[in-house]
């Protein structure tokens, strides 16, 4: 539960505590990606019928391959932010639901993972490889499952749902 402090409309009452339920919150992974597009549809739409909110999320990295003063770190974080609010105006211009954009700086699959910890689920897009060749080649989506401190659903780009579905209530 979180305690937030809100005034009345009352200017003389004192300030008043109001506890309130968590709100439903869903974090997707946003890389422009035709499946990570699916995604985000499918998560405003599922926030939409709880009545929670979305944090797209989209993680960078430095570049490993590349001499010192090769890349401007803050360029490139401004960039991420743009394609990042870009990405999700294009997809998404007037959400219906409180939309928050995350840009984190590190692993793909931690930084899901981290901005996951506290919400209700994490929705990833995945381009429906077979396990092997999922195996072989590697996968942020395969590392972020493993990692999820909550329940996930893995959206293909034809908008079909894998992986652990929480049951819907009601």
């Amino acid at each position: 539960m979180k305690v937030i402090a809100m005034t009345t409309t009352q200017p003389r009452r004192p300030l008043t505590r109001w506890v309130t339920a968590p709100r439903y919150r869903i974090v997707v992974g946003v890389d422009g990606s035709p499946h990570s597009e699916a995604a985000l549809r499918w998560s405003l739409a599922e926030a939409e019928a709880r009545g929670g909110e979305v944090v797209a999320v989209f993680a960078w990295q430095v570049p490993f391959m590349s001499f010192p003063g090769a890349f401007d770190r803050d360029e490139l974080e401004q960039a991420a932010k743009q394609f990042l609010i870009e990405t999700v105006s294009r997809i998404v211009p007037t959400p219906p639901i409180p939309l928050w954009t995350l840009v984190a700086e590190g692993d793909p699959a931690a930084s899901l993972a981290e901005a996951s910890k506290g919400a209700s689920l994490l929705v990833l897009g995945t381009r429906g490889r077979s396990r092997l060749a999922a195996l072989l080649h590697g996968s942020v989506t395969r590392r972020c499952v493993k990692a999820s401190p909550c329940p996930y659903v893995l959206v293909t780009r034809s908008g079909e749902l894998t992986g652990h579905v929480p049951a819907r209530a009601g």
